[in-house]
């Protein structure tokens, strides 16, 4: 999992993965800009799952089957973002909280479900 290659695309850096946590970084490029000049939505959310696949996939393959996620804050090119995702509870099927953040500050959190395959 760690040399994901869509994560090796957003040159998202794995700092931590222990069984049901991970937490992962990446620096919002220019290419990652919407049209307001921020970090696209895709992008985040893309750090946030990067994270989750980590931690649910850790000793059992896992699949999500749902990601939903709220935007709090934006962030601007050259901002780096750390995404988190905890297991909560579940064996088969697995709920988590994710969670993006700029220094101390939540830019956007979100659950997600994962599913044993």
């Amino acid at each position: 999992m760690k040399s994901d290659p869509f994560a090796e695309f957003l040159e998202a850096e794995v700092e931590e993965v222990r069984e049901g946590y991970a937490r992962v970084s990446g620096v919002v490029k220019k290419e990652f800009l919407n049209i307001h000049g921020t970090a696209h939505g895709a992008y985040i959310t893309a750090l946030a799952d990067f994270a989750l696949a980590l931690a649910s996939n850790y000793d059992t393959k896992r699949v999500a089957i749902n990601i939903s996620i709220n935007f709090f804050k934006g962030a601007k090119e050259g901002d780096k973002l750390v995404a988190e995702a905890e297991k909560i509870s579940g064996k088969r099927t697995a709920f988590f909280i994710i969670r993006v953040k700029r220094g101390e500050e939540v830019i956007s959190e979100g659950t997600a479900i994962t599913l044993a395959v």
